[in-house]
């Protein structure tokens, strides 16, 4: 992502937490892990809005420790939770003083980022056969891997789709133009566990991309 568009993605992804807490006195933010949005974090911290009213929520993890490298926890720490963002509420998904009842929705702002394989979150083609995580319908819930996927590869926690797409805003990073072929085919490849998020009606997705 070039940091022109980091910096346009990031204030819109302000203005939405920013309105939400005038209208509501809260706003909801579920971010994902990886390298794309790293950046996008950096700036997003030094946003100027009232980050004690936000919670922020991951949508997925590694079952790793949670100062461990390959930890979304960790990362989120080191470049979202600082600067204006570290009076944030943070929730890892492996939080167990909070249940699915307790966290309010629609989430404000869910923003997911997209693998070689057509992942999103931590929902992966090889738990394409599981109906909890990948139909609109099922209730919301966080899953868990019963092996190790991805890359690096590791077990792995993720909220399923009829959660992720209980949001007002949906946004998809797709970072280079290798990322933008995997999302036209997935249009039509119900192969690719990203089929499913861009063909259901419940929620508009968002796409952020070098174009955005």
């Amino acid at each position: 992502m070039k940091d022109f568009t980091v910096d346009n993605l990031s204030q819109s992804i302000a203005a939405s937490l920013s309105a939400s807490i005038n209208l509501n006195g809260y706003a909801s933010f579920v971010v994902c892990g990886g390298s794309s949005p790293l950046s996008l974090y950096d700036n997003l911290s030094n946003k100027d809005l009232d980050w004690s009213k936000v919670s922020i929520f991951l949508g997925d993890d590694r079952v790793v420790p949670s100062d461990h490298p390959d930890s979304n926890n960790y990362l989120i720490h080191l470049h979202l939770l600082k600067n204006h963002a570290s009076s944030a509420s943070f929730y890892p998904l492996n939080d167990s003083s909070i249940t699915i009842h307790d966290i309010r929705r629609p989430f404000d702002v869910v923003l997911l980022g997209l693998g070689d394989d057509g992942h999103f979150a931590s929902l992966f083609p090889a738990q394409l056969n599981d109906r909890c995580a990948f139909d609109v319908n099922a209730s919301p819930s966080v899953i868990a891997s019963d092996q190790n996927l991805g890359s690096p590869s590791h077990r792995r926690i993720s909220m399923n789709l009829s959660m992720l797409i209980d949001a007002k805003r949906c946004i998809l990073l797709v970072p280079n133009s290798e990322k933008r072929k995997i999302v036209e085919r997935a249009f039509k490849d119900n192969q690719l566990p990203l089929h499913f998020l861009l063909n259901q009606e419940r929620t508009k997705i968002e796409f952020s991309d070098i174009d955005f």
